[in-house]
């Protein structure tokens, strides 16, 4: 169960995120390539509910890869996990497909499946379009 505290926190922490990938509210919609698709591994060292280009609470991660890089990924509406029962927490090692692209003027990586202990979910069709 989430505490609001905890939550709290996070939010708090996270503004600097938000400020700096320029998710303050709804905007235009970014592209999804699916012939650009790539995938990244790493471990989770922070997750957020910010506002996302579509207005909702957007799960936002960021991921420290192998090298050292962190990558700021966009996954799907905080509801839409909820309702999956999927989970995302610091520390936790994922596996990304998605493409690039920029939002704002800061590069993200667009979340088509997310795979935690060999449980893969989808959050887009095999055309990139948003399943939510």
């Amino acid at each position: 169960m989430r505490s609001p505290g905890r939550l709290a926190v996070l939010s708090l922490g996270f503004l600097a995120i938000q400020v700096a990938f320029g998710q303050g509210g709804p905007g235009k919609i970014p592209s999804y390539d699916v012939k650009s698709e790539v995938v990244v591994r790493g471990k989770v060292t922070a997750v957020a509910a910010i506002p996302d280009w579509m207005g909702k609470n957007g799960v936002n991660v960021t991921l420290q890869t192998p090298e050292a890089v962190l990558v700021h990924v966009d996954t799907a509406p905080a509801e839409f996990l909820d309702m999956l029962d999927f989970a995302i927490a610091s520390g936790d090692d994922l596996e990304v497909t998605g493409v690039w692209a920029r939002w704002e003027g800061a590069r993200v990586l667009l979340a088509r499946t997310v795979t935690k202990q060999k449980v893969a979910v989808s959050f887009r069709d095999l055309d990139g379009k948003p399943v939510w």
